[in-house]
């Protein structure tokens, strides 16, 4: 780079110092015809001053065959009367320039070549008025070769000043690059050493103000991007220490599925390792059933788990919308490790089965005996009232085992093959509003069906989902309240909606409804019965047959659960 500098400074000055020197020789040039001709016309009319009478001639005869000047006289036809050159032809001159412009009475010098002397002269002509009242016109004339021999005798001056100037300028520009040079090597150093963590200002020197405040600025721009620099490490730090750190399996991938990051505990659970980023994601994740379903819905949100080896795995999709982040990231994976989760929630639903079994015959056997006391003659009323204490407590809990064993069925797929037939919401609707209706009438419940609609599914599934959710709307409704089955045939599917004005629910509820033994309010649940598994199966339900399941509630005004039955997923 100093040799850059140098070379340009010096080229700079090289063609400055030659345009002064062109430009000099001009002016010299000039300047030394301006000199001369002035002298001429100086001396052609003092001479002119010298002439009275045709006489006066002769005064001239000292310059006759002068080679440097010549001096002629011509009347005001341009005929010559005197001519100090003897050698010259006396031919007429009316037709020259410096001869017009002297009887026009505007004298001034003329070059031109001269065919007498075979070079360029320079002439001046001036009128002059005799005694005798004659005028004629006297010309003096020099050699223009006096100027170039003047301005070759200055040009060897003028050369060493060139080569002085330009010795002067190689010893400037040398100094004067080193000095660029080395601030713009200094400048480079501090402005690695942000780069490098190790920040190093530029010195500065109060002797160059514009200098010294450019640099300034610098020093202040470099110390605030060092400690910006320095903040961003320590947050990329603090982020990756979190990362690494979170159970889960976090990876980044643009939008031509390669990895752009990872997190420690990523390269763990796919045996991958930092060499991976920058690759596709299929060098990490090696199993091509899994890859192509994530490489299939990068452009969406989307969940799913998979079994990965010998491990269960739930794999969240979120796609980037950001529009900065987006150009570099297209979609963030979140991999949890879901076997140990799996393993429980099987032991338990194993647990809950076979609770339920072993519950089941001694209830059964406690409802037929309370029966039967209930029946026998000779009780006493308090005894009696005890009696249907327990048959009612025993009728419930044969309940609650019930809808244990249904929801236990439903989620280990322990269920018989679906018998696809077409099934009628309305009718379903219909037939389980006839079984509550000492429920609804004891309430005064005014229930209603509107709309009609079939699909295919299997008809004791739905019957089991219709049942509960009007169940439901009926057992948590207000005396005189209303519950309405709306059925609507769509495009997109089957939209069933149960509606009630019953009691609601708070919104902070709202997410757990559909949890097992959830209970909002559990001693008003405990009045008026319920085991609490209702919604659960509900979802079970919808999960299998692939319906979207959603409930609104306002506290107080009521709830109403809409379920869409997709025709295209429906049994598939």
């Amino acid at each position: 780079m100093k040799k850059k500098i140098f070379y340009r400074f010096f080229a700079v000055t090289l063609v400055s110092v030659l345009l002064m020197f062109v430009f000099g020789v001009i002016a010299v040039n000039l300047n030394t015809k301006n000199v001369v001709s002035e002298r001429l016309k100086e001396e052609t009319e003092l001479a002119s001053t010298l002439l009275n009478d045709h006489s006066d001639f002769s005064s001239f005869e000292k310059y006759a065959d002068n080679p440097e000047l010549r001096i002629t006289v011509f009347d005001l036809d341009g005929n010559v009367l005197y001519e100090s050159d003897t050698t010259a032809e006396l031919d007429n001159h009316a037709d020259r320039e410096e001869i017009k412009n002297a009887i026009a009475g505007n004298p001034d010098t003329v070059e031109r070549y001269s065919e007498t002397f075979k070079c360029n002269m320079t002439y001046y002509a001036t009128k002059v008025s005799l005694s005798d009242g004659n005028e004629v016109i006297l010309r003096f004339a020099i050699k223009s070769s006096q100027v170039t021999s003047y301005i070759t005798a200055l040009i060897p001056f003028l050369i060493v000043v060139l080569v002085v100037s330009l010795i002067i300028s190689f010893i400037l520009s040398n100094i004067l690059s080193r000095s660029v040079s080395s601030k713009v090597t200094e400048i480079g150093e501090s402005l690695k050493s942000v780069s490098d963590g190790k920040y190093t200002p530029i010195k500065t020197d109060m002797s160059e103000p514009e200098l010294f405040a450019v640099l300034n600025q610098i020093n202040e721009l470099n110390a605030s991007i060092h400690s910006h620099i320095r903040m961003a490490d320590a947050e990329r730090v603090k982020l990756n220490t979190v990362l690494d750190n979170v159970s889960q399996s976090i990876i980044a991938l643009d939008r031509s599925k390669r990895i752009v990051f990872a997190n420690k505990n990523a390269f763990t659970m796919f045996n991958g390792s930092s060499h991976d980023i920058g690759r596709d994601l299929v060098f990490l994740i090696e199993n091509l059933e899994v890859y192509e379903k994530i490489t299939g819905h990068l452009d969406s949100n989307y969940a799913f788990t998979c079994t990965y080896d010998s491990m269960e795995l739930s794999v969240v999709i979120s796609k980037v919308t950001d529009g900065v982040i987006s150009d570099d990231i297209c979609a963030i994976l979140i991999v949890t490790d879901i076997t140990k989760e799996k393993l429980i929630e099987k032991q338990k639903s194993d647990f809950f089965s076979n609770a339920s079994h072993e519950l089941k015959t001694p209830i059964t056997v406690l409802q037929g005996f309370s029966e039967v006391l209930m029946n026998k003659d000779g009780i006493d009323e308090g005894s009696k009232k005890q009696i249907e204490r327990i048959h009612k407590e025993s009728l419930r809990l044969g309940s609650l085992i019930s809808d244990m064993l249904t929801l236990s069925k439903i989620e280990n797929g322990d269920v018989p093959e679906k018998a696809l037939t077409e099934v009628s919401l309305e009718a379903i609707a219909g037939e389980i509003i006839a079984e509550l209706s000492e429920e609804i009438k004891k309430k005064s419940i005014k229930a209603e069906i509107v709309g009609e609609a079939k699909l295919v599914a299997d008809q004791n599934m739905i019957y089991e989902l219709i049942e509960n959710l009007v169940s439901n709307a009926v057992k948590y409704n207000k005396d005189g309240g209303t519950v309405t089955v709306s059925v609507t045939d769509t495009d997109a599917g089957v939209c069933l909606q149960v509606k009630d004005t019953g009691i609601g629910i708070e919104k902070e509820h709202l997410p757990r409804l559909c949890e097992r033994f959830y209970r909002v309010d559990k001693s008003h649940s405990k009045r008026i019965g319920g085991t609490g598994l209702g919604l659960a199966i509900v979802k079970h339900i919808c999960a299998i047959i692939g319906a979207e399941l959603s409930i609104k509630s306002d506290f107080g005004i009521g709830t109403m659960v809409t379920v869409i039955f997709e025709k295209k997923n429906l049994f598939n």
